[in-house]
């Protein structure tokens, strides 16, 4: 094998790497570009030999050619060779020899595995990471975005009149442009939009749903006009592929772009992972995540995206600073959320942009893997699955309670991992236990550092970093239980869990043995009204400190936060009231992003009356949006409008309806309406707002009577009053559980001849039969 360049070594900066496949003089070859001392970008061109992990050292012994050769690996494991390659070439002709090719990127099959991640395979033998010696601030990131002049409706690239307008770039280097239709037509501003680009020479370009819509619409409009979408570092060029990323039970596809010598970081998905554990964002839209980090300006222009072509009209100069505004915003967002990715990428063996976009399995893997290669040692394959127990979720309580604790045990699942010496069987070299101690170790070293530092920017950085560390530490339990993983093992993550119930089980007993009530447990987590003489945040912390001794070594149990009251309404749905009034929301059973807009206000509204104990705002509350309703009082189509993303084509949709497959939907056909009406087809990935317009009669289903939002106005409002009574009416249900029935009749409805008495409705609030959620 190729030794490491003493180029690059030396610059440690590496900040990308790039295959440029097998070339005949020197087989496989990888591009490495680095920042010297200088600033400047440099690279070098290194050659590598490919490898395939084999079952048997004599797996190509009658292999016709120059065979690979196989190298034989230490210990037990499944596969005990690694054959070396001259090139991909030559490794594809050997994997066709064992009639085995993989389908897809690292799936393990009886004779081999490969690991089919080219770049990463490169750093693994080179042990080269990227980014070393460099802060996050060192990376040079462009922010791009564009707007799109469309009349009709969503942006297609494929209406020629639907042209880009601007193309809005700021770097952290302090520079900003924005270039638009005023002063360039479409093709020269495209081209001056890639000038700029590799004149400033970013490592990465950052957008907000940048893989979907902006270099997606870019590239096509640039096939328009026979123009070479080329941005990459030393003219390589570019690599579009389809993909598909999942964020918990979320699979999603997308079209994907490879820029040589360049990462691409989506905010977007950066949202959506975020929410994947703090299930707190009110939207995954760039206005609505920039108002939720507190980065949106007060003075930031806003302008719904139906309004552009309008307004471009009209104040183009108020589409530029809204232009502005969007990378503004994305800049801050992502050095948000990014950052974590920076310092995870200079320790696991994947270029930024795709570990960004990468499962935590795969990335507990690639740790895994490196140590095994760099000691020659053999690997495992994955063993079959299992069932797994999932972590102890309950409902003990129902109804308010106050003032309400929130104690979590500290990383539980690794912290059980490391207490109890937990670990894959066919870990041969425990590297397993060793890399989740020394990432354990390193975290709590820099949450020190960062506790005691005084300089912001610095404790900003460290805080990236004890992050990093936390996202793989809290990776390797779903690694054990992670069906294509090499070392999986779902006995260990089985043990993990049901250890987990034992200790939280341990928690709520001594909770209630001294007094406490239980309102909720979340597997590492519990919510508890505390004895009567807790009072405060420090009375709070050390009766949960006094709970530790009943627990296992290395097992801490921390207050994480203190509410003046809960709303305790199903497993893993509540609402929280803080001192300052500020309530959070937990849970789509409550408040969920598709409701429409009049319903998520009336429901908050609502919560936040019954946290307040207060029967007589919530039945005002109900009157004042009935009559909203009954007298079309709107502001504006926005309060009751829905909007929906297409998933399929609607070539694709009225297929699946002739053929039994599903049934018809209003957005789908809100959005046949509207092709009708456009000469052009909607496609996958636009958004339709409609809302249910009057008809003739009260039973017709919504997708008949739905309509595209832009038909309704305030001067001949034609929404039906029924069906949004009727939604009213289930939003109200939502609260059922929290009175008698008839004292819920009398809140959520008109008055009638007696009035409406609420000192005489109490509130439901009690215990209940323990309602235990077993969820893997």
């Amino acid at each position: 094998m190729e030794s490491k360049s003493d180029a690059v070594v030396q610059a440690n900066h590496v900040v990308a790497i790039h295959s440029l496949g097998d070339r005949s003089d020197s087989g496989a070859v990888y591009r490495v570009f680095y920042r010297g001392s200088d600033q400047k970008v440099s690279y070098e061109d290194i050659s590598f030999d490919p490898f395939l992990f084999v079952r048997s050292i004599e797996a190509f012994e009658d292999f016709r050619g120059t065979a690979p050769v196989v190298e034989k690996l230490e210990g037990e494991n499944y596969y005990r060779g690694l054959a070396h390659f001259n090139s991909w070439e030559s490794l594809w002709r050997g994997l066709d020899y064992l009639d085995e090719r993989p389908t897809r990127a690292g799936q393990a099959n009886l004779s081999s595995y490969l690991l089919n991640d080219r770049v990463s395979q490169f750093q693994m033998s080179n042990e080269i990471m990227s980014f070393g010696g460099m802060t996050f601030d060192d990376l040079h990131r462009l922010q791009l975005d564009i707007e799109v002049y469309a009349p009709n409706g969503f942006p297609n690239a494929a209406n020629p009149t639907d042209r880009i307008i601007i193309v809005s770039m700021i770097d952290n280097r302090g520079w900003e442009l924005v270039l638009s239709a005023l002063d360039h037509e479409e093709p020269e501003l495209l081209q001056e939009m890639m000038r700029n680009i590799i004149d400033r020479d970013p490592d990465v370009i950052e957008g907000h749903n940048i893989f979907k819509f902006d270099f997606d619409y870019i590239r096509k409009r640039c096939d328009r006009y026979k123009i070479d979408f080329q941005i990459g570092r030393t003219g390589l060029p570019h690599r579009y592929f389809d993909s598909s990323i999942r964020f918990a039970e979320r699979m999603m596809s997308f079209p994907a772009i490879h820029i040589p010598g360049r990462h691409v970081i989506d905010t977007f998905f950066l949202a959506l992972q975020h929410d994947v554990s703090k299930r707190d964002l009110p939207g995954y839209g760039l206005k609505d995540i920039a108002r939720h980090f507190g980065v949106a300006a007060s003075n930031r222009t806003y302008i719904d995206g139906d309004k552009i072509a309008e307004t471009w009209q009209t104040d183009p100069d108020r589409v530029l600073s809204y232009a502005l505004d969007d990378v503004i915003e994305t800049q801050q967002i992502s050095e948000r959320l990014s950052g974590a990715h920076f310092y995870m990428a200079r320790q696991v063996p994947i270029q930024y942009g795709r570990l960004a976009r990468t499962g935590p399995g795969i990335k507990i893997e690639s740790l895994m893997l490196s140590e095994y290669l760099k000691s020659r040692t053999s690997v495992a394959r994955p063993s079959s699955g299992r069932p797994i127990s999932g972590g102890y979720t309950s409902l003990n309580f129902q109804g308010i309670l106050g003032p309400i604790v929130y104690a979590d045990v500290e990383s539980l699942y690794p912290s059980i991992m490391l207490s109890y010496n937990i670990e894959p069987a066919n870990d041969i070299l425990g590297v397993f236990q060793k890399l989740l101690r020394e990432l354990t170790d390193l975290r709590l070293s820099t949450k020190k550092r960062m506790r005691d530092e005084q300089d912001d920017i610095i404790r900003t950085e460290l805080d990236a970093r004890q992050t990093s560390y936390k996202i793989l530490i809290n990776a390797f339990y779903g690694y054990l239980g992670f069906s294509l993983a090499l070392f999986n093992d779902f006995d260990e993550a089985d043990r993990v869990t049901r250890t987990g119930r034992s200790i939280m089980k341990i928690i709520v007993a001594e909770i209630e043995r001294r007094g406490g009530i239980v309102a909720e447990v979340d597997t590492d987590g519990v919510f508890f009204k505390p004895p009567d003489d807790i009072v405060s945040m420090a009375d709070a912390s050390a009766f949960v400190g006094s709970l530790n001794t009943h627990l296992p070594e290395q097992i801490n149990l921390v207050v994480d936060g203190f509410f003046d009251r809960m709303l305790s309404y199903k497993i893993k749905n509540y609402a929280l009231l803080s001192d300052d009034g500020s309530i959070k929301y937990k849970g789509s059973s409550l408040i969920s992003r598709a409701t429409e807009r009049f319903g998520r206000d009336f429901v908050y509204d609502s919560v936040r009356a019954l946290l307040r104990r207060d029967v007589q705002a919530l039945h005002d509350r109900f009157l004042e949006e009935r009559s909203k309703i009954t007298s079309h009082s709107w502001d504006s189509v926005d309060e009751f409008s829905r909007s929906e993303t297409l998933h399929d084509s609607l070539e694709q949709y009225e297929k699946d309806v002739r053929d039994g497959k599903r049934s018809r939907a209003a957005a789908y056909e809100v959005a046949l309406q509207l092709a009708r009406r456009r000469d052009r087809q909607a496609v996958s990935g636009d958004q339709i707002k409609y809302y249910i317009r009057r008809s003739g009669s009260t039973s017709s289903p919504a997708f008949e009577t739905a309509a595209p939002a832009e038909d309704w106005t305030t001067l001949d409002p034609d929404e039906d009053t029924s069906y949004y009574l009727k939604r009213l009416d289930e939003f109200a249900s939502k609260f059922e559980p929290f009175f008698e029935e008839h004292h819920f009749r009398q809140v959520f409805s008109e008055e009638d001849l007696f009035g409406f008495n609420a000192s005489s409705i109490i509130i439901r609030s009690g215990p209940v039969a323990e309602q235990e959620s077993k969820e893997a």
